[in-house]
């Protein structure tokens, strides 16, 4: 087959582009081997049904009845449940989102202008709001009127007091019928701003309505400049890659923790999750003022991935489908069917229309495989873990693989709803290599699509009752009833309706319900409600903390948060969350104690911070909350330091890191003077090392290094402390966490006491935890002696990969080790070609003219000639036989630093384990030119600090105060904002130039077998 491919030399020249490998290769393998059968996975479970119900209502006359039963009849649905067609095309079309008002009319987003033309051609307009109406109460759709037409790529729709929001870059609309005619009269722009400068795909989309009253957005990995043109005399919000909310009455916009792309649930408990391609399931948990509390907080993360992610998202199709992944059982060990390339539209089921073990649970669309797949969440700590409830099937998967599942939503009658984008090919033309675009099909199935209502094989729909009235008001007692409803969507609905008329005579009955013994998923909807009327008073929130259980404990502490003033009485309700039993009730206590930061409550954190010091979440709560308290909480963990054990190090360790970045340096003085003389236990090792890293960021920074020695007259003491220091880092017996901060702590003694000791540590015969720690210690001493070690032939020859990329980019960072290794270099210790390309190139453009003199000498050999040239000579690897048992050794060499396949590797570039669906020649095309294009989560950036440190690596989380970078060895560096002097972003990939250097042509050969499954 590989043989026929390589004759079209057209196709074969195609871009290997990391956003969705294993989709764009079978597109073109299953075009250009005229459509030869791609091996798949079928289950044959006996415990799968075909449905029986496929298109059974009198409505559906269509001409095309006959493909849209058999669309039906390919579906393979979890057992014990039923799905039924409840809106066709012509009726429906290219269904991205819909919604439902109270009345059960359906409002859907059609994109059928998708896919947006490619960049610089005007943008289609065949984007419509269509309105269906079930006009004889069958569960079936049979009226459709155009409520909005004109439209770009409408992605997203929610319903708001009678009209909708909808969301289509770079607007946000609302649209509303006022005349009943079916018609929207009402067109509003009431945001503007958002980015639709990328494709269709990656836009700002589900508008969804949380308890605290405002409209969550996901970013769509894009940013903007949003504004309301109500709105003039406020200043655009700008934002990048981050998700917002929109309050619906006043129109103000506010970034928010996650960066989602096209998938945004909340459960029933406000506990919000997002989803982007390569990741199903992230909770959001925390946001952006949360960590702003405290400005010397490096901690800049917001999302934890629940789910599997990436190489270990494991999707089981059983459609031929030309995106399902190669089967490759001699690689992996076991069946490999694929992973998750387009994960959307995600929900978490909160009904019991299905059956009450679904209650909680995710579900996940993946529209490229055809399939939605459910996963359990379980608590972990503040946050949450999921797991796939069906070993190797999913919860619902079709043979047809024009079945493009885009989205999920509760529906009436506690059943869940499904968006068919029916197409041919789901993906964009611009993640399509632009020679073989023409040779696919992105118009089959324009005007297409379904909307699915799936139920209990036992339900009934007509014969369910509806608690909203189609034609009359909803009175007040049908909202509280609603309220304590087992359906979802009942419970949202009427928490909606409230929320917009906000009637006052209505706040008595939801006191009586939060008091009550209903439901705990309405209780919590009462609640928020109650606080929008600003109806909780002190002794009703204190009276519902002490009577409910975590879930609703969790909404009176997050209520609680939002104060910036805690009186007595609320404070009463955190005291006691301090000590709950429930880990997230404790998270969420100390996050709000971050909101009213006195003293009094220090106390409380250092129970919370005890206790929880192992989860990250955790700290990080603690330590927004100490705002001008860390010296005071450190004293009263002093109190209690005997009891420490290894897993609370960390928090040690991130304490001394606030409190020497932001005290004045007299107060930091005397803590290191009085770490230095005291008993050496674990907590003050982890604690002058905190100390001494802040030290270095501080408000209060000295020039030059803050060694120990300029803390301490106690030169005996000092001495001792040198040698506990080295011996407990090179004790195989301590714990590795406590061995990593001793490494750490030895490149704060001035330079000449411990680079012997370091030299030892960067052994192979240490941990490679222990050898990264060594070297980057070795760096921080910043002199001579370590840039001769690490550069000494023998330690050389002995690196890893891995840490010898960690030693260059230790000695690139800083004059003297750069010095060092350009001396190696001259003296033929350090060949030129172990220096990655990109490494050669900035060097090569160095402000500093003697540096850039001596690297032009050194790599203008290997930099002269273009890449695209070395890749032509090399295409003749193709012809020689690779060897995949070699390729696996070569891989681990030259690419497991960064990249994961086959189980195994790093998560620094692109999972590559969709990559044995690539043609070969697009294979060796990225290894040989990795900047041929470059994703943009995958850019290098180099950040330079005030004191002329150099930092390369994509950008792994960010906040107003801080970034963090993930370097090419694998570590994050997270930097202040405030330290940084410049960034320099050349769109480059972290990926060097070069590899090629290190192997022969059989090697490459064999590395090409490896990833091809040869």
């Amino acid at each position: 087959m590989y043989r026929e491919l390589k004759k079209n030399h057209k196709l074969l020249n195609i871009i290997l582009f990391p956003r969705n490998w294993s989709i764009l290769s079978w597109l073109l393998l299953f075009i250009a081997c005229n459509q030869e059968k791609v091996p798949v996975a079928t289950d044959t479970s006996p415990e799968f049904k075909t449905q029986a119900n496929f298109v059974n209502s009198p409505a559906y006359t269509y001409k095309d009845s006959a493909e849209l039963k058999t669309s039906m009849a390919a579906f393979q649905l979890e057992p014990g449940l039923q799905i039924d067609l409840i809106a066709a095309d012509p009726l429906v079309a290219d269904p991205s989102a819909f919604t439902f008002d109270e009345k059960g009319v359906l409002y859907v987003a059609e994109n059928t202008g998708y896919p947006d033309p490619m960049d610089g051609k005007k943008p289609d307009t065949l984007g419509k709001i269509s309105r269906l109406i079930d006009s004889d109460g069958d569960g079936k759709y049979d009226q459709r009127t155009v409520f909005v037409e004109g439209l770009t790529y409408p992605n997203g729709i929610m319903a708001w007091k009678g009209g909708v929001f909808v969301t289509c870059a770079p607007h946000i609309y609302y649209f509303k019928d006022t005349d009943g005619d079916g018609l929207a009269d009402i067109k509003e722009i009431v945001l503007t701003g958002f980015n639709a400068n990328r494709t269709a795909q990656i836009r700002t989309s589900h508008p969804t309505l949380a308890l605290d009253g405002w409209i969550y957005v996901t970013s769509g990995l894009n940013g903007g400049e949003v504004y309301s043109p109500a709105h003039p005399e406020r200043k655009p919000v700008s934002f990048n890659g981050a998700d917002g909310r929109f309050h619906p009455e006043t129109l103000e916009f506010q970034t928010r923790g996650g960066k989602s792309q096209f998938g945004l649930a909340f459960d029933a408990f406000g506990r919000r999750f997002g989803s982007s391609n390569r990741h199903p399931l992230q909770h959001i948990v925390m946001e952006p003022d949360q960590l702003n509390n405290n400005p010397n907080l490096l901690f800049n993360k917001t999302i934890e991935n629940v789910s599997p992610a990436e190489a270990e998202g494991y999707v089981y199709p059983i459609s031929k489908s030309v995106t399902t992944a190669e089967y490759i059982p001699k690689l992996m060990g076991k069946s490999h069917q694929g992973t998750f390339t387009s994960a959307c539209g995600t929900l978490i089921y909160e009904s019991e229309g299905l059956d009450i073990s679904h209650k909680g649970d995710a579900f996940i669309c993946e529209p490229a495989q055809n399939l939605v797949q459910r996963q359990s969440i379980k608590n972990n700590g503040a946050t949450f873990i999921s797991e796939r409830v069906h070993e190797d099937w999913e919860f619902l998967a079709s043979s047809d693989s024009w079945f493009n599942p885009v989205f999920l939503a509760h529906g009436p009658k506690g059943a869940m709803y499904l968006a068919d984008m029916y197409r041919k090919v789901i993906d964009h033309p611009s993640y399509v290599p632009e020679e073989t675009r023409g040779a696919l099909d992105f118009v089959s199935g324009k005007g297409k699509g379904k909307i699915y209502r799936i139920s209990n094989e036992d339900a009934q729909y007509t014969q369910v009752e509806s608690l909203f009235p189609k034609t009359s008001k909803v009175e007040n007692k049908t909202l509280i009833a609603a309220l304590s409803s087992t359906d979802e969507w009942e419970r949202s609905t009427a928490f909606r309706l409230i929320l917009e008329k906000l009637p006052l005579d209505i706040v008595n009955s939801l006191k009586e319900l939060v008091l009550s013994n209903t439901i705990d998923e309405g209780k919590a909807k009462a609640i928020w409600l109650l606080h929008h009327f600003d109806a909780l008073d002190e002794k009703l929130l204190t009276t519902i903390y002490n009577e409910n259980g975590p879930e609703v404990k969790e909404q009176v502490i997050t209520i609680i948060g939002l104060k910036k003033n805690i009186s007595s009485e609320l404070a009463e309700n955190l005291i006691k969350g301090a000590t709950a039993t429930n880990p997230r009730v404790r998270f969420l206590t100390a996050a709000a104690f971050g909101s009213d930061t006195k003293s009094q409550w220090l106390p409380y954190l250092a129970k919370i911070a005890q206790q929880d010091a192992a989860d990250p979440w955790v700290r990080a709560a603690v330590m927004t909350a100490l705002n001008g308290h860390e010296s005071k909480f450190l004293k009263i963990l002093e109190a209690e330091k005997t009891a420490v054990n290894y897993h609370q190090l960390p928090m040690w360790s991130e304490l001394g890191e606030l409190i020497g970045s932001s005290v004045h340096p007299q107060e930091l003085k005397a803590l290191i003077d009085a770490g230095i003389n005291s008993e050496w236990d674990n907590p003050t090792f982890s604690l002058l090392l905190g100390l001494l890293k802040g030290s270095e960021r501080g408000q209060h920074k000295v020039k030059g290094k803050n060694y120990l020695d300029s803390y301490t007259r106690s030169k005996d003491q000092l001495q001792a402390l040198i040698q506990e220091t080295a011996d407990r880092a090179s004790s195989s017996e301590d714990s590795l966490t406590s061995r990593i901060q001793a490494t750490a702590l030895l490149s704060y003694f001035s330079p000449g006491n411990t680079e012997a000791t370091l030299k030892g540590l960067i052994s192979p015969n240490n941990p490679p935890e222990i050898q990264l720690a060594a070297i980057q210690s070795l760096g921080n001493l910043n002199s001579a002696e370590a840039g001769e070690i690490l550069t000494e032939p023998t330690a050389w020859k002995a690196y890893t990969p891995k840490t010898k990329g960690a030693v260059i980019a230790i000695l690139v960072s800083r004059p003297i080790l750069r010095d060092q290794l350009l001396k190696s270099i001259e003296n033929e210790k350090i060949k030129p070609a172990e220096i990655p390309s990109s490494t050669r190139q900035s060097l090569m453009k160095a402000r500093d003219e003697k540096v850039k003199m001596r690297a032009e000498n050194l790599f203008k050999e290997l930099e002269s000639e273009g890449r695209m040239k070395v890749y032509e000579d090399l295409k003749s690897v193709l012809d020689l036989e690779g060897i995949a048992d070699n390729g696996q050794g070569i891989f681990r060499t030259n690419c497991a630093t960064c990249h994961a396949f086959a189980g195994e590797g790093g998560n620094v570039g692109p999972d590559l384990s969709g990559i044995s669906n690539q043609p070969s020649l697009a294979v060796l095309l990225h290894t040989i030119v990795p900047n041929y294009e470059v994703y943009p989560g995958f850019q290098a950036i180099t950040v330079t600090t005030n004191e002329g440190k150099q930092i390369t690596g994509r950008i792994a989380a960010e906040s107003s105060n801080s970034l963090s970078l993930k370097t090419a060895y694998g570590t994050e560096e997270n930097i202040l904002r405030t330290q940084i002097k410049n960034i320099d972003n050349p769109g480059l990939s972290l990926m060097p130039n070069g590899l090629e250097q290190n192997m022969s042509k059989q090697e490459l050969a064999d590395l090409l077998a490896y990833l091809k499954g040869n």
